[in-house]
């Protein structure tokens, strides 16, 4: 069954506590839209192409372009 997972990952170039991804896995078919929400605002993403796993599932990594703010909540859908 397809899963998704959220994490944090460091940013080398920024300064903060990383930016948000969201990883989309084992999903079919291959067509998908993964957006980035904060609260009900849409929010500016940076996105791999959807891959191939080679068994007919396919992945998809998407990133929050800007870094979470406290308190603050985000959600992949």
């Amino acid at each position: 069954p397809p899963s998704v997972s959220i994490s944090l990952v460091p940013s080398s170039s920024q300064p903060g506590p990383g930016r948000l991804l969201c990883s989309v896995m084992d999903f079919y078919p291959a067509a998908i839209q993964v957006r980035w929400f904060q609260g009900q605002q849409e929010l500016s993403v940076l996105a791999t192409d959807v891959v191939p796993n080679g068994d007919w599932t396919y992945q998809l990594l998407v990133l929050l372009e800007t870094p979470p703010q406290r308190g603050l909540t985000y959600s992949c859908q």
